[in-house]
């Protein structure tokens, strides 16, 4: 009985797998013909169909503006901060966004995608998927008003056909890069070796935003594109938080601790990431004292929240912990506002995260863990944040880190110095605090789109 369940088990997997596998090739096998023969309407019509507009309650003097933003899960606040600015914004469907991969018939040499050789068959499916798209996009653009595309990132393979079809019809393509925190010499060095790949490739688009002069300058420097299409304007999602920490008692006590949780291989590249190299013993020392806490300290929240990578191994520790046994302590993922939670929280603790100077400029007391491999000399150019004993309350032990979460819950004071210090350090890597980015960005995103469509017209 047992090997006849098993062996009907089996072949139903088989049967599915060899579907699944016949359905692709007859996917591929329709999309290339409708790519080589232009057939725009089954693209076109299901794009039109499923894309959505950018909606929000408060919303301004529409500026005339229409924008398609692509690979729209990379974004976080950025669309309706635009839309509340007066920008008519359109969402790309993903799924469709993404199916014209189909047209590429070695999709398995990733590595030549940005940049092949010429006579390859990835640079003719390329020239015959761009040909396509720019046909595409006038028909949207045209049906929808738009004017421009926006991409969260230079390096996503999915944008890149999509915005250099929009530049080829004379549209503009203006990418809004969401990776901007240089906080660390490694750090520096990946943004470096990013610019330097964009070099190698080429930029397809009309303008690159950063949210800060560092990442500016890396790029001014590295990346071959004209510095005068290179932007830092801060960041979008900082506007509505700064005003909320200008209208919010900050003082009042939440009974909250936060900890931003973090990865055994946060700020360490893959390529040198192993089994022997990484946050291991930080990571796991970090978690059990915050648990640990939680227990001691029953009439105070505890919140861990994280962003889902690299979770698993947290989640098992928190298991063998038995911390879903612990009334007081709180697991958000994603889903849950990090602003939000920041100005709910009484105490912040992280290790590299923009959310330790988001929780800086709003005046919390953020503990800072440096200990367990962060002491290690090898593992210096990783740690994050050069200026942290003006930042932080750093802890320099596990024992220390406990001690330090205790004494500033009951004595939050930060003094003036420390103020000073931290918006200094959030205006350099994240936003600045006396204006609003949205005036920058509304201001850049019309003149360019302006300027390209007179070339387009004239």
């Amino acid at each position: 009985m047992f090997f006849y369940y098993y062996k009907h088990k089996n072949m139903i997997m088989l049967i599915k797998k060899w579907t699944e596998k016949m359905i692709r090739l007859l996917l591929e096998r329709a999309i290339n013909i409708i790519v080589d023969r232009i057939i725009l309407w089954p693209f076109y019509y299901p794009i039109i169909l499923s894309m959505k507009k950018v909606k929000i309650s408060k919303v301004s003097k529409s500026n005339g503006v229409g924008i398609l933003a692509i690979n729209t899960g990379r974004f976080r606040g950025d669309l309706e901060s635009l839309a509340r600015a007066g920008f008519e914004v359109y969402m790309m469907p993903y799924k469709w966004q993404t199916r014209i991969f189909y047209a590429y018939k070695d999709r398995k040499l990733k590595s030549q995608f940005r940049n092949p050789p010429v006579n390859s068959s990835i640079h003719r499916d390329r020239d015959r998927v761009r040909k396509y798209l720019s046909h595409l996009l006038e028909l949207v653009f045209l049906k929808k008003n738009i004017d421009c595309i926006i991409g969260a990132g230079l390096f996503y393979n999915q944008d890149i056909d999509w915005g250099a079809a929009a530049v080829n019809i004379g549209r503009s393509y203006i990418v809004l890069h969401r990776e901007n925190l240089v906080v660390s010499k490694a750090m520096h060095e990946h943004m470096k070796g990013g610019a330097k790949k964009l070099n190698k490739s080429g930029f397809v688009g009309t303008a690159i935003i950063f949210q800060n002069k560092v990442m500016k300058k890396i790029y001014d420097e590295y990346s071959g594109v004209d510095p005068s299409s290179i932007y830092a304007l801060g960041s979008l999602r900082m506007d509505g938080f700064i005003k909320k920490i200008n209208s919010k008692k900050i003082s009042v006590k939440n009974e909250r601790i936060t900890l931003f949780s973090f990865f055994t291989s946060n700020v360490i590249p893959k390529n040198i990431f192993s089994d022997n190299f990484g946050w291991y013993k930080l990571h796991d020392d970090v978690h059990t004292s915050f648990v640990e806490l939680a227990k001691e300290n029953p009439s105070i929240e505890f919140v861990i929240k994280h962003k889902g990578v690299g979770w698993s191994r947290t989640e098992k520790l928190l298991q063998q912990l038995n911390a879903s046994n612990v009334v007081n302590l709180k697991i958000y993922g994603e889903g849950y506002d990090a602003q939000t939670l920041i100005l709910d929280s009484d105490i912040v603790t992280g290790f590299c995260s923009t959310s330790l100077l988001e929780a800086s400029i709003a005046n919390k007391p953020i503990i800072y863990p440096l200990f367990a491999e962060a002491l290690d000399k090898k593992y210096s150019k990783f740690i994050c944040f050069e200026e942290r004993d003006n930042l932080f309350d750093v802890a320099g032990s596990n024992r220390e880190y406990k001690e330090l979460i205790i004494k500033r819950y009951y004595n939050p004071v930060i003094l003036q110095s420390t103020r000073n210090s931290r918006k200094r350090q959030f205006e350099k890597y994240v936003s600045s605090v006396n204006t609003e980015a949205i005036d920058s960005y509304s201001e850049v995103i019309i003149s360019i789109t302006n300027n390209h469509k007179s070339k387009y017209t004239h």
